[in-house]
C-alpha cells in the first residue's frame, strides 16, 4: 500500500466525478429529495386514529383510565353500544377498531381486589392505532385498581411490537421521511457512483494504466475513500439544509461511516463486474431494490416473519442504529447486533473485491 499514489488517484478521482453526470445524479437526487420533503413536510408527529367502543351495563372509569394511558399516541373517538351482538358485528365489519365489553359490576370488582374478566374484541384488520389502544387497556385497569395484575383480560388479537407502533409517533412524518432519504443518500452513494468511476475506469482503459504505477489495492483504497468523501460531503449538507439534528451524534456518524464502509465494498463489486459504466445504470434499478427497499420498512407494522427477514440487511439495521441516534431513545435494542451485522456483510463484501483483485493480477 503506498499512501502517496493513493492520495493522487483520490484527488483525481474527486475531481473527474464532479463532471460525471451519472455520478452528480446519484448524489443530487437523494439530496433534493431530503430538501424537498424538508421544505413541504414540518415536524407535527403523525397521529394513528382508533375507534374504541364501549359495552356496559353501568358506568365505567376505564374510559377516562385508558384515555391517560394512550394520551397524544393516539387519537380515540369513543363510544357506546350497550347490546353486545351489534358491537361485535360492528367490530367484524371494521366499523369499528376495538370493542370493550365491560361486564356489570367491574370497576367495583376490581376495586375490591378481585379479578374479573374483560373481553377485547379486535378488527380483523386494525390499524396500528386499534392495536395500541387493545395493548394500553391492561395499564389503564392497573391505573384504575391502583395496583398490578388486576383483571384478566382477553383480547381477540395481539396488539403489534410496541416500536412499530410508536415510530411515527416518535419521530415526525418530516423526521421519518429525512432520514430515509438520508440513508438512501448513502445507498446510491456507495452503490451507483462508485461503481460507475470504477466501471468508467476499466471502459478507458485507465485502470490499467494506474496499475503500472500503483498496485490494485492502491486503486481500490482510493475509490472507497471517493465514495466516504462525498459520503461525508453530501449527508453534512443535507442535514445542514434540512435542519436534522441528531441528539446522539456520535452513534449516528458511527452508523453511517460502518454502513457507508459496507456498502461502497458491495459497490466495488459490482464495479468490478460490469464491463462499462453504462452496464450499471441499466442495471441499478434492479440491484438497488433489495437495498433501499429495507430502509422504507424499518418500524412499520408487517408481519412477524418480515420483521424478522428486515434484520438480515445491512440497510435496515443501519436505519434502525439511525433511529435511535436521531431521537436518542433505544426504540429498537441490540445495537451491537446491528453493528455485527453491517460488519459481517462489510466482511463478505471486501473479500469478494479481495478475490476479484487477485483474479485480476493473475
Amino acid at each position: 500500500m503506498h499512501p502517496r499514489m493513493i492520495r493522487t488517484i483520490f484527488l483525481k478521482d474527486v475531481r473527474d466525478a464532479i463532471r460525471d453526470a451519472r455520478v452528480l445524479v446519484a448524489i443530487l437526487v437523494p439530496l433534493g429529495l431530503g430538501i424537498f420533503y424538508g421544505a413541504i413536510l414540518d415536524d407535527q408527529a403523525v397521529r394513528p386514529t382508533a375507534t374504541v367502543f364501549f359495552s356496559a351495563a353501568e358506568p365505567t372509569d376505564l374510559d377516562d383510565m385508558l384515555i391517560g394511558v394512550v394520551g397524544d399516541a393516539v387519537r380515540m373517538d369513543l363510544g357506546s353500544e350497550p347490546d353486545v351482538a351489534a358491537l361485535r358485528r360492528f367490530v367484524g365489519e371494521e366499523e369499528v377498531d376495538v370493542g370493550i365489553i365491560v361486564p356489570p359490576g367491574f370497576d367495583a370488582a376490581i376495586r375490591r381486589g378481585e379479578r374479573p374478566a374483560l373481553d377485547v374484541i379486535v378488527a380483523p384488520n386494525v390499524a396500528v392505532g386499534g392495536q395500541y389502544v387493545a395493548g394500553a387497556i391492561e395499564p389503564a385497569l392497573e391505573r384504575l385498581a391502583g395496583r398490578a395484575s388486576v383483571a384478566e383480560v382477553r383480547v381477540a388479537a395481539e396488539p403489534p411490537p410496541p416500536d412499530q407502533v410508536r415510530l411515527l409517533d416518535r419521530l415526525g412524518l418530516r423526521r421519518y421521511s429525512l432520514l430515509t432519504t438520508v440513508v438512501l443518500l448513502v445507498v446510491m452513494i456507495a452503490m451507483l457512483a462508485v461503481p460507475v468511476i470504477l466501471a468508467e475506469e476499466a471502459e478507458k482503459r485507465t485502470l490499467d494504466a494506474l496499475v503500472m504505477i500503483a498496485s490494485y489495492l492502491d486503486v481500490v483504497l482510493a475509490k472507497a475513500l471517493v465514495g466516504l468523501a462525498y459520503v461525508a460531503i453530501a449527508v453534512a449538507i443535507q442535514l445542514s439544509l434540512t435542519r436534522l439534528v441528531p441528539v446522539d451524534i456520535g452513534m449516528f456518524v458511527a452508523a453511517l461511516a460502518v454502513l457507508s464502509v459496507t456498502l461502497i465494498g458491495f459497490g466495488l463489486v459490482l464495479g468490478g463486474l460490469f464491463k462499462n459504466a453504462n452496464q450499471i445504470n441499466t442495471w441499478s434499478g434492479f440491484l438497488l431494490m433489495p437495498i433501499v427497499v429495507p430502509v422504507f420498512l424499518v418500524g412499520l407494522p408487517v408481519p412477524p416473519w418480515t420483521d424478522v427477514l428486515l434484520t438480515l440487511f445491512p440497510t435496515s439495521q443501519g436505519a434502525r442504529l439511525a433511529v435511535n441516534s436521531l431521537i436518542g431513545e433505544t426504540v429498537f435494542p441490540d445495537a451491537w447486533l446491528s453493528f455485527l451485522v453491517i460488519l459481517v456483510w462489510g466482511a463478505m463484501a471486501y473479500a469478494m473485491v479481495l478475490r476479484q483483485l487477485a483474479r485480476r493480477e493473475a
